[in-house]
């Protein structure tokens, strides 16, 4: 069975340019470039849900010019997708901790996401200002609110505590996709990866494609998924 939700961690972008003697802003334009084509691809695949990495808490810690360049970029999108919108039946969605940006983003990011909300054939969730750990802990004071606002007295199950988390309402993530090489999460989903299926790829993030991201498909519809049981 196909994967319903993918997440990717969209690595390389840099080594990308380096190796191919491209600036970084031209590896980024490459890279979202590759973004909208492996939306369109996914639904080609009949791919339900794509959550991807866009911009993580760790993230500042770049050049102020490259982080300058990234929030233009990142408002470029946004006009795209907005002009866009009516014509195509993609829903978008964000999160993280949007606060950080500028007003004109926050509200493009708003609109985005109401004028997309009952789109149906491709749910997208872009995961900017994000880290895995701080979902969690932002998740556990929400909880403790409620716990001291209502007096209840324990959590019953797992579920209980995810309506805490971004997207819980979300099917789980069946693949991750990590391109650029290296084998690690990068605090990205840590709570919603704990069954996902892991692939990571040698190729940069601009050298993403159909072929890639449906040979990851094959791979995952080989493996056999046990949850722990038999």
């Amino acid at each position: 069975m196909k994967p319903k939700h993918i997440a990717i961690i969209m690595d390389g972008n840099r080594r990308w340019a380096k190796s191919n003697n491209f600036s970084i802003l031209e590896a980024y334009e490459k890279g979202l470039e590759t973004l909208n084509n492996t939306i369109q691809n996914c639904i080609k695949l009949k791919i339900n849900y794509l959550t991807v990495f866009g911009f993580s808490t760790e993230n500042w810690n770049r050049s102020k010019k490259e982080i300058s360049y990234l929030m233009k970029l990142f408002d470029k999108f946004l006009d795209k997708a907005i002009l866009e919108a009516e014509c195509k039946e993609i829903c978008i969605k964000f999160i993280g901790d949007l606060d950080v940006f500028g007003k004109p983003i926050r509200e493009k990011a708003s609109l985005l996401t109401n004028i997309t909300k009952k789109k149906k054939k491709l749910t997208l969730t872009i995961a900017v200002n994000y880290g895995g750990q701080q979902e969690i802990l932002i998740a556990v004071k929400k909880f403790v609110t409620d716990f001291l606002k209502t007096n209840v007295k324990s959590l019953k199950n797992l579920k209980d505590f995810e309506k805490y988390l971004f997207n819980y309402n979300f099917p789980n993530i069946d693949l991750l996709i990590r391109t650029g090489g290296e084998k690690r999460l990068s605090n990205f989903m840590l709570w919603h990866l704990a069954y996902t299926e892991l692939i990571f790829l040698n190729q940069m993030w601009p050298d993403f494609n159909f072929n890639l991201l449906d040979g990851s498909v094959n791979e995952f519809v080989s493996r056999k998924r046990k949850f722990g049981g038999m």
